[in-house]
């Protein structure tokens, strides 16, 4: 049993030993005050663990070595209470304070001249005296653990699972020391002692674990913060209105997959286009002078517009900024990028879109008013108004007016479709015959079917529908326009109006050129049009079918189409009908 405590003390020596290397080469890669006073508390740990078992191979007093371990042994907990203080500050005056008590008791103790042997048996003052030293350091260590583990409540995953480690941690240290050198020195007891240095060599690991987290771990902390994140990502990436919410929304998720204190987004102009935690103006200071370092990452960010940045500030409660951070990180940020770059697209989309939607409103209507004037004109001259004219010339004043109406169509069309786009469009519903109504929009067109067989079948009585009349011959005039461009002369056009139930169905058809398959859905799309060698020189603007389908779906109706290449297409238009 004896040989086994020697063997197991040695071992807690190397752990302690190696504990203190690992904190010491953490703080040399990432030197700051929070690593400088935890190397410092750890290192003395390790050396009041040291000292102890070999006290007599330092060739001077055992009260000298007992008085040194005993200023070290408060230095440790004087400089975990500095660590704790550099996560959440505990202020000028009670930092004093404390370090005045501490300075007091390290007196007291080396006054009292405690013993270096734990056999011996002690006075009543240096009774008082080790109870105070003990009491001071563990007051030093256990505060932390409440007020560290207080602070990790409502925080996000990383930053509270990397207090509740902390709190942990000290709460470690207090077992190893309290457990097993305060129990040890009370009893001989070799079962009692073997107990104890079984748990302070098994909180060693539970120490680095808790004070220099491993990348292992650090990822279990932000798991709970991914999986969330994998959810939204898809939202945050869609359905950003702008690239400020989504900038802002993208900082919120990178701060919490890594328990950062603040964060910013450069965009390619260098502005700040937004910042988290911190202000504006910080972040152009950060921008302007401080590189990336262990406490700031700084990713790229390769916009279509030119290069940006996005920059992760570690704070307090940061674990560490590692390779595995970093590479995540940076996959983030290439969803950021492509999200920031969909939303510049989307605006300059939507602009042109206005543009587009304001040149064709101001167009059709200053249009409108000289093609009036016109039609009126070409209206006189075939009545004779103007006088007589020669045969030749009467000939082509029916064309000419039919061209005019065209014109007309087409502007209507297009203030049509501004009014729909801006939500002005209100339908002027009255019961109507759509066969007598379907009959006027034809006869419009007359002059333009003079080249094809038009043929209407329509039942004998009345079909009451409740229609706005001038945009149901709209419509009308859109499929009978669209069935002659596209049907060769000579070819057949069919108007059909056939109830059914509690509809009405106004069938177009064509023996035109027909429309594949996979072409039909962009008919109904704005300004959409098919390009082929068939349609290249016929005219149009891409919105009839478009509108005409909203206006049927105003009127709780629809409009479809079918159609084969070659075969001709039918467009039919259904409509409730009015059974007053």
């Amino acid at each position: 049993m004896t040989v086994m405590l020697q063997d197991l003390s040695v071992a807690i020596q190397v752990a302690f030993g190696l504990l203190a290397l690992a904190t010491l080469a953490d703080w040399v890669r990432h030197r700051d005050a929070q690593r400088t006073y935890l190397v410092l508390a750890l290192v003395f740990l390790a050396l009041v663990v040291l000292i102890g078992p070999n006290a007599g191979h330092f060739g001077v007093g055992p009260q000298v070595i007992t008085d040194v371990a005993l200023v070290i042994f408060l230095f440790s907990g004087y400089f975990l209470l500095l660590f704790r203080d550099s996560l959440i500050p505990l202020g000028a005056s009670a930092r004093a304070i404390i370090t005045v008590g501490i300075a007091i008791v390290g007196a007291v103790g080396i006054v009292a001249g405690l013993p270096s042997d734990p056999g011996v048996v002690h006075t009543p003052f240096q009774v008082v005296a080790l109870s105070a030293v003990v009491a001071t350091w563990i007051v030093c260590v256990a505060e932390p653990i409440f007020r560290l583990g207080r602070a990790s409540i409502g925080r996000p995953a990383v930053e509270g699972s990397r207090l509740r480690a902390l709190s942990l941690g000290y709460a470690g240290l207090i077992v190893v020391v309290v457990v097993g050198t305060v129990a040890s020195s009370i009893t001989q007891n070799e079962g009692v002692v073997f107990a104890t240095d079984i748990v302070a060599l098994l909180v060693v690991p539970l120490l680095y674990a808790s004070f220099s987290p491993p990348v292992w771990l650090r990822r279990l902390w932000s798991q709970p913060e991914e999986d969330e994140f994998r959810r939204a990502l898809h939202d945050l990436l869609l359905y950003s209105p702008d690239r400020a919410s989504l900038a802002e929304r993208a900082l919120e998720w990178s701060t919490r997959l890594v328990g950062g204190a603040g964060a910013f987004i450069v965009d390619s102009d260098g502005s700040i286009l937004v910042a988290r935690g911190i202000t504006v103006e910080e972040a152009a200071q950060h921008a302007a002078h401080a590189p990336a370092s262990h406490s700031t990452l700084v990713l790229p960010l390769e916009l279509e517009q030119g290069r940006g940045s996005m920059t992760i500030v570690a704070g307090p409660f940061t674990p560490l900024f590692g390779q595995d951070e970093v590479f995540r990180l940076r996959q983030y940020a290439g969803s950021i990028t492509a999200g920031l770059d969909r939303v510049s697209l989307t605006d300059r989309l939507a602009a042109l879109e206005k543009a587009k939607s304001e040149f064709l409103n101001i167009a059709s209507h200053e249009l409108r008013g000289p093609m009036t004037v016109i039609k009126g004109y070409l209206t006189m001259i075939a009545a004779g108004s103007l006088g007589d004219l020669p045969s030749k010339t009467k000939s082509v004043l029916p064309l000419l007016i039919a061209k005019s109406d065209e014109v007309t169509s087409l502007l209507e069309q297009m203030i049509e479709a501004s009014r729909l786009e801006d939500g002005r469009m209100a339908l002027k519903k009255e019961r109507s015959d759509i066969t007598e109504l379907t009959h006027a929009a034809i006869e419009n067109l007359r002059p333009l079917l003079s080249d094809h067989e038009l043929k209407v079948e329509m039942p004998p009585r009345p079909v009451w529908a409740d229609v706005d009349p001038d945009r149901f011959q709209m419509v009308v005039r859109n499929l009978v326009s669209n069935a002659v461009k596209y049907s060769p002369s000579g070819a057949r056009v069919l108007v059909r109006i056939k109830p059914n139930g509690t509809q009405a169905t106004l069938s177009v058809i064509d023996d035109g050129i027909g429309i594949a398959s996979e072409d039909q859905p962009r008919l109904f799309k704005r300004f959409g049009r098919i390009e082929s060698k068939a349609t290249a020189h016929t005219s149009g603007t891409g919105l009839g079918l478009w509108l005409s389908r909203e206006i049927a779906r105003m009127h709780d109706g629809d409009l479809t189409v079918e159609s084969e290449p070659g075969r001709g297409s039918t467009f039919s238009l259904e409509l409730p009908l009015d059974r007053g």
